[in-house]
């Protein structure tokens, strides 16, 4: 018992000033504590110290144990629980071993029994209490900080829709035109969304993003699309953009390009380049050939604009568009710290 009691009393005090001394630097923090442990002091002296005389109006004092106790489980924390827990062992054991306090008895140890098993019974309530409370206030704060990210995820969602849907209104000569377009943008802004869902919103592959926004144009197995590079996981905000220039490109490609007819192919190139430590830059490359020759004025004005400076610009990067005989060649160099999921 004395083991059990000593397992339960010093252990937690131990482990949990040693896991949040160093988040505790709060100044208003630090007073709570104070006033904790200062009541607890308080009751010890009064209820279990051997200066106070004890008499058999005394005994009940030790009932006071618990108000320290509760107001550390309920108001504060999980380390000041633990702690009030020890120094009112500290104060009742004083009492026992100079034979005074309410659990004095004849014989020690009689005495040191009634004192475990009152040590026993106010730390593990106390503590389990704690936890409970300490859980509890987790899942508020997780909810409290799940709810602020939707809200902004939500308001950048609703940026991004609103700025397709003024831009393709400003390309579109009529409402059936803009229909079309605005909700095959939608659509694979949506796919996009469907894969970061997929992955916890922690990112998603970039092979899988390439195969979802250009399986609309081509079939997989018909050898007409390649794609090569390290596997690399995008963040969510990386992975919605270049999945709106992979969309736009595809698009292009199937209107006037190289997926236009049975003989063109695509080519997607990604590699990582490392220019010193903290340097590193992420460049992807797309190439049609075997299709029509494709000049400027055959591209659509927004989807242009998409794939050279609203995608470049939002990961801090350039892209370059060029219109070669062989078919349409597009290059993008962004930051990899502005695009790679951290591990």
């Amino acid at each position: 018992m004395g083991d059990l009691a000593g397992a339960l009393v010093i252990t937690p005090v131990i482990l949990l000033w040693t896991t949040s001394f160093t988040r505790s630097s709060v100044r208003q923090e630090w007073m709570q504590s104070c006033a904790v442990f200062g009541t607890a002091i308080v009751v010890g002296l009064i209820a279990f110290s051997p200066l106070i005389e004890q008499t058999a109006n005394r005994a009940p004092l030790a009932f006071l144990a618990v108000l320290p106790l509760m107001w550390a489980a309920l108001r504060r924390n999980q380390r000041d629980t633990a702690t009030t827990s020890l120094i009112l062992a500290c104060f009742a054991v004083w009492g026992t071993a100079s034979v005074g306090g309410p659990f004095a008895r004849s014989n020690l140890n009689d005495s040191f029994l009634l004192l475990l098993a009152f040590i026993i019974s106010i730390s593990v309530p106390s503590l389990a209490l704690s936890a409970e409370v300490a859980t509890r206030k987790r899942h508020e704060a997780h909810l409290e900080f799940v709810m602020h990210e939707l809200s902004h995820r939500s308001k950048n969602l609703l940026a991004v829709v609103q700025s397709m849907a003024r831009q393709v209104a400003r390309q579109a000569k009529n409402l059936k035109d803009f229909d079309a377009a605005f909700f095959t943008r939608l659509s694979a802004f949506a796919d996009t969304h469907d894969l970061l869902v997929t992955r916890g919103w922690r990112g998603t592959d970039i092979c899988e993003l390439i195969r979802t926004q250009l399986l609309p144009f081509v079939e997989p197995n018909e050898g007409r699309l390649t794609s090569e590079g390290p596997d690399l996981i995008l963040t969510p905000k990386a992975a919605e953009q270049i999945g709106l220039a992979l969309h736009e490109l595809g698009t292009n490609a199937a209107k006037h390009g190289a997926l236009s007819v049975p003989a063109g192919t695509v080519k997607i190139q990604w590699e990582l380049k490392k220019d010193g430590p903290d340097n590193g830059y992420l460049r992807i490359g797309w190439m049609e050939r075997g299709g029509p020759t494709v000049n400027e004025t055959q591209n659509d004005g927004f989807g242009q604009m998409i794939i050279t400076k609203i995608v470049p610009v939002s990961l801090q990067g350039r892209a370059s568009l060029q219109f070669l005989s062989e078919g349409v060649r597009w290059t993008m160099v962004v930051p990899a710290s502005s695009v790679l999921a951290k591990d």
